[in-house]
């Protein structure tokens, strides 16, 4: 239990409790607010790595990203100025993409164990990747079946925004290691960098916005 209580889960914690409100409550307050807020969080996540392609002799992987995490960015801005998808529709992806990332991350130091991938990311394990699939699962479908409103999200949406969100994390951790960091920067405590919150959004919204 050590492992979960400490220094970094608490500054996780704080984080979150100033990071959310900030990317949440403009959705639902003004479309021009929302635009503005993230193309700040895309500035600031291209300088993030721009500063790791520095650091790196595989600039062109860099350069993939750069064009997915701007795609990205303006897909979801395109979502959501279009009414395409409903502020509900995206807050329900907002939350499946945080319940996974959550519990992963807390299932891996719960339980530990077998190393999912540590060539790419020493921090990844297999139950925490199968604590975070489970739990968002069971809590997504109980938090759905639990809202009065028309939008409902199936199964397989759900698993589909999970795949997407671990191949975003995923591409996240090759970039770092490529760069020989652990974090993408240091502006969110126990995160690291905006990057290093934004890599499961960023994969998900990219396919989205060019599937939907």
């Amino acid at each position: 239990m050590n492992n979960i209580f400490n220094k970094e889960l608490l500054y996780r914690v704080i984080s979150l409790l100033f990071f959310l409100p900030i990317v949440i409550l403009p959705i639902f307050f003004s479309n021009y607010v929302t635009t503005i807020i993230y193309l700040l969080f895309l500035s600031v996540i291209l300088n993030e790595a721009n500063d790791m392609k520095i650091k790196s002799k595989y600039s062109f992987i860099f350069y993939v990203f750069y064009i997915i995490s701007i795609s990205s960015f303006f897909l979801f801005i395109l979502l959501l100025i279009t009414g395409y998808l409903t502020n509900y529709e995206l807050l329900t992806i907002l939350i499946i993409i945080w319940l996974f990332d959550t519990f992963s991350f807390l299932g891996g130091k719960l339980v530990g164990g077998m190393k999912l991938m540590p060539s790419i990311s020493s921090g990844k394990t297999v139950s925490g990747l199968i604590i975070g699939i489970l739990s968002t699962l069971i809590i997504a479908q109980i938090f759905l079946s639990s809202m009065n409103v028309q939008y409902k999200i199936s199964i397989m949406q759900v698993l589909i925004i999970i795949a997407l969100s671990f191949a975003g994390d995923t591409f996240a951790s090759l970039l770092k290691r490529f760069s020989y960091v652990k974090d993408s920067g240091n502006i969110m405590p126990g995160h690291g960098g905006l990057l290093d919150r934004f890599d499961s959004f960023i994969m998900v919204f990219f396919i989205f916005g060019i599937t939907i």
